[in-house]
């Protein structure tokens, strides 16, 4: 089941490296269990199935990615599960197969951030609530998983198994998961490439987002991101209050909102 993703790894030459192994941190090679990755680039999937050494699921939040290249087409064959983020009735059927899935005892892979991660300052971005919603109704382990490129080497990070058991809702359950995996990613950080603050140049906002879009897949901008990534009540709620703007007709009533100042 892996020899189509593993094929597109080793075809880009990317050398991955785990970090933070234990006991206590080896993913389980069989079972049911969610693994919540952290999101930066496209080789994030390849990379981490290399390491976890097992079949699962794939949970996708962009449909487009089938039909982009040959990747597209390998992970279809492995079994992924395909879904618009921005679609409500998207969303609830694509959580009913992937309860199926694990119920039957399957595994599952998901980056719950919903897109991939292209802030500057925050390790981990709001999660989509969906993933802990899944392990408490299916009673499943969720496998946090931090991972960091640099240059074309990856860190990956794996931590310890959360059982959905120790918690009273999945909002609790999905708080602690973003703490862990924003945890898991410093951990990396620390390890692996610790700058000073006072190194970084005065425009480093400018340059890391220019660096990003210059690593993301041509198909992805900076716009379909920030359309596929969870959008927290409060954003939607201030993004609503100027909506009405782009149906509004101007008139001698309102003519007063488009005075320039």
């Amino acid at each position: 089941m892996l020899s189509g993703i593993q094929t597109i790894s080793d075809c880009r030459q990317i050398v991955s490296q785990t970090n933070g192994y234990n006991p206590q941190c080896i993913p389980k090679k069989g079972g049911k269990a969610i693994y919540a990755c952290t999101h930066i680039f496209e080789n994030d999937l390849e990379n981490i199935y290399e390491k976890l050494g097992r079949g699962c699921w794939w949970f996708v939040g962009d449909p487009r990615f089938m039909y982009r290249h040959i990747s597209g087409l390998f992970a279809y064959l492995n079994g992924v599960i395909f879904l618009d983020t921005d679609n409500k009735e998207d969303r609830r059927i694509a959580y009913l197969r992937s309860v199926q899935l694990l119920k039957a005892g399957g595994a599952l892979l998901i980056f719950p951030e919903g897109a991939r991660n292209g802030t500057e300052n925050l390790p981990v971005m709001p999660l989509f609530s969906g993933a802990a919603k899944m392990a408490i109704e299916t009673d499943t382990p969720i496998i946090p998983v931090g991972i960091e490129q640099f240059d074309k080497r990856f860190v990956i990070n794996f931590g310890n198994e959360i059982r959905p058991i120790d918690f009273q809702n999945d909002v609790e359950l999905t708080k602690t998961l973003r703490d862990t995996m924003a945890t898991l990613k410093w951990e990396i950080w620390e390890k692996q490439h610790m700058q000073e603050r006072a190194s970084l140049p005065t425009d480093y906002s400018k340059q890391f987002r220019e660096l990003f879009e210059q690593k993301i897949d041509p198909y992805d901008t900076p716009q379909t991101i920030e359309q596929t990534r969870f959008h927290t009540k409060a954003e939607v709620e201030q993004n609503a209050v100027l909506t009405h703007l782009d149906k509004l007709i101007p008139c001698k009533e309102n003519i007063f909102l488009f005075r320039k100042r």
